[in-house]
């Protein structure tokens, strides 16, 4: 396959996600001549439309918490509006192993007083070994080793004596990382409490909640809106696959044999897939050993219309948590004025791996079944279904995000966001604000255009 060259620019970044578009953003706006190489069609990333029922809705990343403060600014940059999840009625949930109805979205009345107040002395014990954890530098916590040791199961069982609260506690866990909780260290997931704010901003979906709004028209909008204000190429169908650097530049190039070269690169991929790149010369040990390290989660998202949210006219509001089922959680996400009602359900973490290969009708009948025995029959007639199987969405890896087992964070998580030369790193991961998320995202790729502004300045 012949080569084909193309001009050189200051930087390119790698990735048409959040991270790469608002990298590219910020250095347009610092004067610098960029150029983006997305290995997909589209913009987005982890975040993609679909339509179901008439209706444009996200297949991947779709809430706004208030405290999320890059992604709502750059919401109302880009004119976008938002509505709250629907919560008013009664949550429906399985706990100590019978159906509960409760107020608004937490169980925690139904767990009984005991439980309940164990649950708090978690909470406060949690932030009080979070408050000693510098998100900015976790592994140089005086605890870090300690709690690098621990799985998330392991730290349970010696700290939460109550069974119902440690359930709990595990469906969190599933729900936020997509990971089983003998996979997750526990000072990754401390990490990741203090980088949202706590584990109650990280869970809810009320005020003050990281799932307490959605976007008009769907969250994507955004990064379709943001790649139409960009003046830089994004190059579609662009799969890196080397990076080659000299004493005076970067040479990139794809599978398909395109030769681009730049001064710095914004790298924005998935961890699993920078781990696919050559480089030349090669990354620190440090850093190849993080990115064996770093683990997409597992997810399969569902989204169900019906002629109407019928649920509500039980005095229900289309939330179910229920750790004995493999499609949970769910919620309702209908949009204001909507002629139907939208229910989004998820398959997470070991759920998600089981039915992975399984067929899309046989998943279907998975999320009816469970649908009818929490909300009654009328949840067997849906008008419309659509799925996005993230397990098998190859520039993704898995969603929502990478986690790290025991061990990684402390060994190699200071290469996390230090530079490999002209390389730099950028991506939710390397967020130490809302690490994971979109909000995170668009930091890490404004933070990364600012170091790299500053490296080409001089």
């Amino acid at each position: 396959m012949a080569q084909s060259t193309h001009g050189a620019v200051d930087c390119i970044v790698v990735g048409a996600g959040f991270a790469g578009l608002c990298a590219a953003a910020k250095l347009e706006a610092e004067g610098f001549r960029v150029k983006v190489l997305e290995a997909r069609d589209r913009v987005g990333g982890r975040t993609e439309s679909g339509e179901i029922a008439g209706l444009t809705v996200d297949l991947g990343g779709m809430w706004v918490g208030p405290t999320q403060t890059a992604l709502s600014s750059l919401g109302e940059t880009l004119g976008a509006k938002t509505y709250p999840t629907f919560l008013q009625g009664r949550s429906v949930g399985r706990v100590k192993n019978r159906r509960v109805e409760v107020e608004g979205e937490s169980l925690e009345n139904e767990i009984g007083l005991v439980s309940k107040v164990k649950l708090g002395l978690l909470i406060a014990k949690l932030e009080k070994i979070g408050s000693e954890i510098d998100p900015g530098s976790p592994w140089e916590s005086a605890l870090a080793e300690r709690l690098d040791r621990h799985t998330v199961a392991s730290w349970a069982d010696r700290n939460i004596g109550d069974r119902n609260v440690r359930t709990l506690v595990f469906f969190i866990v599933r729900s936020v990382f997509c990971c089983e909780p003998e996979d997750l260290s526990m000072l990754f997931f401390l990490f990741y409490l203090t980088s949202a704010g706590g584990l109650e901003v990280l869970v809810q979906a009320g005020p003050g909640g990281a799932q307490n709004h959605l976007y008009v028209g769907g969250l994507h909008q955004l990064a379709v809106k943001l790649a139409d204000r960009l003046r830089s190429e994004i190059v579609f169908g662009a799969e890196v696959s080397a990076i080659t650097q000299s004493e005076t530049g970067v040479r990139v190039e794809t599978s398909e044999a395109d030769v681009y070269s730049a001064a710095a690169v914004i790298m924005t991929a998935p961890p699993p897939l920078v781990n696919l790149m050559r480089f030349d010369p090669p990354l620190p040990a440090a850093r190849e050993e993080l990115l064996k390290r770093q683990v997409m989660g597992a997810c399969i998202k569902v989204w169900i219309a019906y002629e109407t949210p019928f649920w509500r006219e039980q005095g229900l509001n289309g939330s179910l948590v229920d750790d004995r089922n493999d499609v949970a959680p769910v919620f309702d996400v209908t949009p204001p004025g909507a002629s139907v009602g939208l229910l989004s359900a998820f398959f997470d973490a070991k759920a998600a791996v089981d039915w992975k290969d399984r067929t899309p009708e046989a998943r279907r009948d998975e999320v009816l079944r469970t649908l009818v025995a929490a909300f009654g029959d009328k949840a067997a007639e849906p008008v419309d279904f659509i799925e996005r199987n993230w397990c098998e969405e190859t520039f993704s890896g898995g969603c929502y995000g990478a986690y790290m087992p025991p061990g990684a964070m402390t060994k190699y998580g200071a290469s996390l966001r230090r530079p490999h030369g002209r390389v730099f790193w950028a991506g939710t991961e390397t967020s130490p604000v809302w690490s994971g998320y979109i909000d995170g995202a668009i930091r890490s790729g404004e933070a990364a255009a600012m170091d790299v502004a500053e490296f080409l300045k001089h």
